[in-house]
């Protein structure tokens, strides 16, 4: 039995502003971050500091999304266990498959929500799919249709730029190690994240990791990275 995910039920009004129409338009929408608000998020997926995925936790409201997920995710996983009977009724047919088709697909026996990055072709059915939910890509030869229910809930995974800082002078891109230094500092911490501009893509963030059991004190995301050399301030 699926459990209900309906915005009418509070669950993500702080997140979108929610229409039957969003829940039709097959669009998965990423979460709106609203400017000068702090939502609890964790970072998935890093690129460079421009590009840096944080899947939101926990909203304005203080709304557990994690718990959300878990449950879509449990509801994508019966449904498409109860059809695969019949792959050919749910699986999306190569030649409509397109870049930004949404999708489910299962990944390790779990069925997740996604979009179609990179798609593959007749001769090679390999497509390139970022999880809306945690921003990382994966490839995968299957494409499932997504029932319209599972668009209710917004795509948890914002991707983000981190603001105030710029690449080094002379540096012609972002060095590799900025990336492995977010994902090694994050990888185990939730952080605060405060939008401070999202009329642009990526969205302006600052990010403060939350205090641990190790680590007391909150660090200022992109004030390390300055400090420790793999970034200069803009402003």
């Amino acid at each position: 039995m699926l459990v209900s995910l309906m915005p009418s039920d509070s669950v993500c009004h702080d997140l979108i502003t929610w229409t039957p129409q969003v829940a039709l338009s097959g669009d998965l929408k990423p979460v709106e971050l609203i400017d000068n608000t702090v939502c609890i998020g964790r970072v998935t997926h890093v690129t460079s500091p421009d590009s840096v995925w944080v899947q939101i936790c926990r909203g304005v409201t203080g709304t557990d999304y994690l718990i959300m997920l878990s449950t879509l995710t449990d509801n994508i996983t019966e449904t498409l266990g109860r059809k695969l009977y019949d792959l050919k009724s749910v699986l999306i047919p190569v030649e409509n498959i397109k870049e930004g088709t949404s999708c489910a697909v299962m990944l390790e026996g779990r069925g997740y929500r996604g979009t179609v990055i990179c798609p593959g072709t007749p001769d090679n059915e390999v497509h390139q799919v970022r999880l809306v939910d945690f921003g990382t890509p994966h490839t995968f030869t299957e494409l499932f249709n997504l029932n319209s229910y599972f668009y209710t809930m917004p795509a948890l995974a914002v991707q983000c730029s981190l603001a105030h800082i710029a690449k080094v002078k002379g540096d012609p891109i972002w060095p590799e190690r900025a990336s492995v230094y977010l994902e090694e500092s994050l990888s185990d911490c939730f952080v605060k994240v405060r939008a401070l501009d999202n009329t642009v893509t990526p969205t302006k963030v600052e990010l403060y990791t939350e205090p641990t059991e190790s680590e007391k004190n909150s660090k200022y995301v992109n004030r390390d990275l300055v400090y420790d050399g793999y970034a200069s301030w803009t402003d």
